[in-house]
Protein backbone atom coordinates (compact mmCIF):
# COMPACT_ATOMS: atom_id res chain seq x y z
CA UNK A 1 0.00 0.00 0.00
CA UNK A 2 2.67 2.54 1.06
CA UNK A 3 4.74 1.77 -2.42
CA UNK A 4 1.60 2.12 -4.43
CA UNK A 5 1.02 5.51 -2.27
CA UNK A 6 4.57 6.90 -2.78
CA UNK A 7 4.23 5.61 -7.09
CA UNK A 8 1.11 8.20 -7.28
CA UNK A 9 2.55 10.89 -5.68
CA UNK A 10 5.66 10.94 -7.93
CA UNK A 11 3.95 9.92 -10.75
CA UNK A 12 1.38 13.21 -9.76
CA UNK A 13 5.08 15.37 -8.70
CA UNK A 14 6.27 14.33 -12.22
CA UNK A 15 3.01 15.12 -14.33
CA UNK A 16 3.33 18.14 -12.91
CA UNK A 17 6.71 19.34 -13.64
CA UNK A 18 6.03 18.07 -16.86
CA UNK A 19 2.86 20.17 -17.15
CA UNK A 20 4.69 23.20 -15.99
CA UNK A 21 7.87 22.79 -18.49
CA UNK A 22 5.14 22.00 -20.91
CA UNK A 23 3.98 25.82 -20.51
CA UNK A 24 6.84 27.53 -19.99
CA UNK A 25 7.93 25.87 -23.18
CA UNK A 26 4.39 26.82 -25.33
CA UNK A 27 5.22 30.69 -23.62
CA UNK A 28 8.67 30.86 -25.19
CA UNK A 29 7.51 29.46 -28.56
CA UNK A 30 4.62 32.53 -28.55
CA UNK A 31 7.21 35.22 -27.35
CA UNK A 32 10.71 33.98 -29.47
CA UNK A 33 8.43 32.81 -32.33
CA UNK A 34 4.80 33.13 -32.86
CA UNK A 35 4.14 36.88 -31.45
CA UNK A 36 7.07 38.32 -33.85
CA UNK A 37 5.88 36.46 -36.81
CA UNK A 38 2.17 37.66 -35.93
CA UNK A 39 3.53 41.19 -35.86
CA UNK A 40 5.27 40.68 -39.15
CA UNK A 41 2.33 39.97 -40.87
CA UNK A 42 0.33 42.71 -39.19
CA UNK A 43 2.69 45.08 -40.98
CA UNK A 44 3.02 43.20 -44.31
CA UNK A 45 -0.59 43.89 -44.81
CA UNK A 46 -0.31 47.92 -44.65
CA UNK A 47 2.91 47.73 -47.21
CA UNK A 48 5.28 47.72 -44.46
CA UNK A 49 7.96 44.96 -44.25
CA UNK A 50 11.57 45.09 -43.39
CA UNK A 51 14.80 42.06 -43.06
CA UNK A 52 13.01 38.36 -41.88
CA UNK A 53 13.22 37.87 -38.01
CA UNK A 54 15.53 35.05 -36.60
CA UNK A 55 14.74 33.02 -34.10
CA UNK A 56 15.72 34.78 -30.79
CA UNK A 57 18.45 36.67 -32.31
CA UNK A 58 16.63 38.75 -34.99
CA UNK A 59 18.67 40.54 -37.24
CA UNK A 60 21.27 41.73 -34.36
CA UNK A 61 23.89 39.40 -36.60
CA UNK A 62 23.31 41.31 -39.58
CA UNK A 63 23.30 44.69 -38.05
CA UNK A 64 26.88 43.56 -35.81
CA UNK A 65 28.23 42.49 -39.33
CA UNK A 66 27.54 45.42 -41.34
CA UNK A 67 28.45 47.82 -38.60
CA UNK A 68 32.13 45.94 -38.24
CA UNK A 69 32.46 46.51 -41.56
CA UNK A 70 31.21 49.82 -41.82
CA UNK A 71 33.80 50.75 -39.62
CA UNK A 72 36.62 48.90 -40.91
CA UNK A 73 36.84 50.49 -43.94
CA UNK A 74 38.80 54.26 -44.42
CA UNK A 75 36.03 56.80 -44.35
CA UNK A 76 35.40 58.78 -47.68
CA UNK A 77 35.77 62.43 -48.01
CA UNK A 78 31.83 63.13 -47.83
CA UNK A 79 29.24 64.65 -45.46
CA UNK A 80 27.40 61.70 -46.11
CA UNK A 81 27.94 59.94 -42.73
CA UNK A 82 24.83 57.70 -42.90
CA UNK A 83 26.53 54.47 -44.52
CA UNK A 84 29.09 54.50 -41.82
CA UNK A 85 27.25 55.07 -38.60
CA UNK A 86 23.91 53.32 -39.47
CA UNK A 87 25.05 51.10 -42.20
CA UNK A 88 22.50 48.67 -41.41
CA UNK A 89 19.72 51.03 -41.85
CA UNK A 90 21.47 52.79 -45.04
CA UNK A 91 21.78 49.15 -46.58
CA UNK A 92 17.86 47.88 -45.56
CA UNK A 93 16.41 51.72 -46.72
CA UNK A 94 17.24 50.71 -50.13
CA UNK A 95 15.63 47.42 -50.33
CA UNK A 96 12.22 47.84 -48.09
CA UNK A 97 11.73 51.91 -48.31
CA UNK A 98 12.06 54.69 -45.61
CA UNK A 99 9.30 52.91 -43.35
CA UNK A 100 10.65 49.02 -42.17
CA UNK A 101 10.84 47.14 -39.39
CA UNK A 102 14.14 46.19 -37.37
CA UNK A 103 13.97 43.06 -35.13
CA UNK A 104 16.72 43.16 -32.13
CA UNK A 105 16.27 39.78 -30.80
CA UNK A 106 12.27 39.29 -30.13
CA UNK A 107 12.20 42.73 -30.22
CA UNK A 108 11.05 44.74 -33.44
CA UNK A 109 11.34 48.68 -33.85
CA UNK A 110 9.57 50.55 -36.61
CA UNK A 111 11.59 52.57 -38.32
CA UNK A 112 11.19 55.83 -39.90
CA UNK A 113 12.57 58.28 -41.22
CA UNK A 114 9.80 60.62 -43.22
CA UNK A 115 10.26 63.88 -41.45
CA UNK A 116 6.16 65.35 -41.45
CA UNK A 117 5.81 61.52 -39.81
CA UNK A 118 8.46 61.45 -37.24
CA UNK A 119 6.85 65.16 -36.31
CA UNK A 120 3.68 63.46 -36.09
CA UNK A 121 4.96 60.37 -33.75
CA UNK A 122 6.65 63.31 -31.40
CA UNK A 123 4.13 65.65 -31.17
CA UNK A 124 0.18 65.05 -31.60
CA UNK A 125 0.74 61.19 -31.01
CA UNK A 126 3.56 60.23 -29.04
CA UNK A 127 1.45 58.43 -26.61
CA UNK A 128 0.49 56.22 -29.06
CA UNK A 129 4.42 55.43 -29.35
CA UNK A 130 5.52 52.89 -26.61
CA UNK A 131 9.31 53.75 -26.04
CA UNK A 132 11.40 50.65 -26.14
CA UNK A 133 13.66 49.29 -22.72
CA UNK A 134 16.57 50.34 -23.24
CA UNK A 135 19.39 47.92 -23.00
CA UNK A 136 20.63 47.82 -19.36
CA UNK A 137 24.20 48.88 -20.02
CA UNK A 138 22.68 51.24 -21.76
CA UNK A 139 20.43 52.30 -19.63
CA UNK A 140 22.95 52.99 -16.92
CA UNK A 141 25.12 55.05 -19.21
CA UNK A 142 21.78 57.50 -20.43
CA UNK A 143 20.15 57.72 -17.14
CA UNK A 144 16.68 58.57 -16.37
CA UNK A 145 16.61 60.92 -19.34
CA UNK A 146 14.10 61.88 -21.44
CA UNK A 147 14.94 59.52 -24.21
CA UNK A 148 14.48 56.74 -22.17
CA UNK A 149 11.28 58.24 -19.60
CA UNK A 150 7.50 57.93 -20.10
CA UNK A 151 4.34 59.37 -18.64
CA UNK A 152 4.23 61.45 -16.46
CA UNK A 153 7.79 61.06 -15.23
CA UNK A 154 9.10 62.64 -18.79
CA UNK A 155 6.21 64.93 -18.67
CA UNK A 156 8.30 66.81 -14.92
CA UNK A 157 11.73 66.35 -16.29
CA UNK A 158 10.56 67.89 -19.80
CA UNK A 159 9.22 70.73 -17.27
CA UNK A 160 12.12 71.01 -15.25
CA UNK A 161 15.07 70.95 -18.18
CA UNK A 162 12.90 73.56 -20.59
CA UNK A 163 13.91 76.87 -19.14
CA UNK A 164 17.43 75.83 -19.57
CA UNK A 165 16.87 76.12 -23.60
CA UNK A 166 15.32 79.53 -23.31
CA UNK A 167 17.06 81.52 -25.47
CA UNK A 168 17.81 84.15 -23.00
CA UNK A 169 19.82 81.53 -20.98
CA UNK A 170 21.35 79.97 -23.88
CA UNK A 171 22.88 83.73 -24.63
CA UNK A 172 24.79 83.08 -21.18
CA UNK A 173 26.59 80.61 -22.80
CA UNK A 174 27.70 82.15 -25.28
CA UNK A 175 31.23 83.66 -23.83
CA UNK A 176 31.95 80.29 -22.54
CA UNK A 177 31.53 78.18 -25.68
CA UNK A 178 33.55 81.41 -27.70
CA UNK A 179 36.46 80.92 -25.06
CA UNK A 180 36.63 77.23 -25.34
CA UNK A 181 36.34 77.56 -29.38
CA UNK A 182 39.17 80.03 -29.39
CA UNK A 183 41.41 77.66 -26.90
CA UNK A 184 40.97 75.19 -29.48
CA UNK A 185 41.74 77.37 -32.53
CA UNK A 186 45.06 78.46 -29.96
CA UNK A 187 46.14 74.93 -29.77
CA UNK A 188 46.01 74.19 -33.77
CA UNK A 189 47.64 77.49 -34.72
CA UNK A 190 50.51 76.44 -32.19
CA UNK A 191 50.44 72.88 -34.44
CA UNK A 192 51.20 74.58 -38.44
CA UNK A 193 54.99 75.05 -37.77
CA UNK A 194 55.25 73.58 -41.56
CA UNK A 195 53.22 73.63 -44.26
CA UNK A 196 50.55 70.93 -43.48
CA UNK A 197 49.13 69.49 -40.56
CA UNK A 198 46.96 66.39 -40.06
CA UNK A 199 44.32 67.46 -37.28
CA UNK A 200 41.55 64.43 -36.25
CA UNK A 201 38.86 66.58 -36.00
CA UNK A 202 36.44 64.01 -34.29
CA UNK A 203 38.93 63.96 -31.78
CA UNK A 204 39.18 67.84 -31.11
CA UNK A 205 35.51 68.35 -31.18
CA UNK A 206 34.77 65.66 -28.92
CA UNK A 207 37.31 67.40 -26.51
CA UNK A 208 35.54 70.70 -27.34
CA UNK A 209 31.96 69.20 -26.73
CA UNK A 210 33.21 67.52 -23.18
CA UNK A 211 35.01 71.02 -22.46
CA UNK A 212 32.07 73.44 -23.02
CA UNK A 213 30.02 71.05 -20.48
CA UNK A 214 32.37 71.07 -18.06
CA UNK A 215 32.61 74.44 -17.89
CA UNK A 216 29.37 75.50 -18.20
CA UNK A 217 27.75 72.50 -15.74
CA UNK A 218 30.42 72.12 -13.10
CA UNK A 219 32.21 75.18 -13.31
CA UNK A 220 35.13 75.83 -11.09
CA UNK A 221 35.36 72.19 -10.81
CA UNK A 222 36.13 71.89 -14.29
CA UNK A 223 38.77 69.50 -13.97
CA UNK A 224 36.69 67.03 -11.79
CA UNK A 225 34.36 67.26 -14.42
CA UNK A 226 36.49 65.93 -17.32
CA UNK A 227 37.43 62.83 -15.07
CA UNK A 228 33.60 61.81 -15.11
CA UNK A 229 33.57 62.16 -19.17
CA UNK A 230 36.52 59.54 -18.80
CA UNK A 231 35.07 57.32 -16.73
CA UNK A 232 31.85 57.46 -19.27
CA UNK A 233 33.90 57.26 -21.96
CA UNK A 234 34.92 53.54 -20.36
CA UNK A 235 31.26 53.04 -19.81
CA UNK A 236 30.49 54.02 -23.15
CA UNK A 237 32.33 51.25 -24.80
CA UNK A 238 31.03 48.45 -22.56
CA UNK A 239 27.26 49.85 -23.45
CA UNK A 240 28.77 49.30 -27.54
CA UNK A 241 29.68 46.09 -26.88
CA UNK A 242 26.18 44.88 -25.05
CA UNK A 243 24.44 46.34 -27.72
CA UNK A 244 25.74 44.76 -30.09
CA UNK A 245 24.53 41.41 -28.79
CA UNK A 246 20.93 39.14 -27.65
CA UNK A 247 19.97 40.47 -24.38
CA UNK A 248 19.91 37.54 -21.93
CA UNK A 249 17.79 38.22 -19.05
CA UNK A 250 19.13 37.94 -15.67
CA UNK A 251 23.27 38.12 -17.57
CA UNK A 252 24.18 41.57 -16.14
CA UNK A 253 23.80 40.11 -12.67
CA UNK A 254 26.65 37.75 -13.16
CA UNK A 255 29.76 38.68 -11.69
CA UNK A 256 31.50 38.17 -15.25
CA UNK A 257 34.53 40.38 -15.87
CA UNK A 258 32.79 42.84 -17.92
CA UNK A 259 30.43 43.34 -15.21
CA UNK A 260 32.13 43.91 -12.82
CA UNK A 261 34.02 46.55 -14.75
CA UNK A 262 30.62 48.08 -15.32
CA UNK A 263 29.44 47.89 -11.98
CA UNK A 264 32.58 49.75 -10.64
CA UNK A 265 32.48 52.66 -13.26
CA UNK A 266 28.95 52.96 -12.29
CA UNK A 267 29.21 53.39 -8.56
CA UNK A 268 32.48 55.77 -9.47
CA UNK A 269 30.66 57.80 -12.04
CA UNK A 270 28.00 58.48 -9.34
CA UNK A 271 29.88 59.23 -6.10
CA UNK A 272 31.92 61.75 -8.51
CA UNK A 273 28.61 63.53 -9.91
CA UNK A 274 27.33 63.79 -6.05
CA UNK A 275 30.62 65.20 -4.75
CA UNK A 276 30.30 68.16 -7.43
CA UNK A 277 26.18 68.54 -6.62
CA UNK A 278 27.24 68.85 -3.14
CA UNK A 279 30.30 71.09 -3.73
CA UNK A 280 27.64 73.61 -6.30
CA UNK A 281 25.33 73.58 -3.64
CA UNK A 282 27.32 74.76 -1.09
CA UNK A 283 29.71 77.31 -3.71
CA UNK A 284 25.58 78.85 -4.06
CA UNK A 285 25.11 78.74 -0.80
CA UNK A 286 28.25 80.93 -0.04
Amino acid sequence: MKELFLYHYWLIKLLAISFLAFVFLIKIVVLLWCTPRRIEHHFSKQGIRGPPYRFFIGNVKEIVEMMLKASSQPMPFSHNILPRVLSFYHHWKKIYGATFLVWFGPTVRLTVSDPDLIREIFTSKSELYEKVEAHPLVKQLEGDGLLSLKGEKWARHRKIITPTFHMENLKLLVPVVAKSATDMVEKWSAMTNSDEVEIDVCEWFQTLTEDVITRTVFGSSYEDGKAIFQLQAQQMVLAAVAFRRVLIPGYRFLPTKRNINSWRLDKEIKKSLMKLIERRKGEIEH
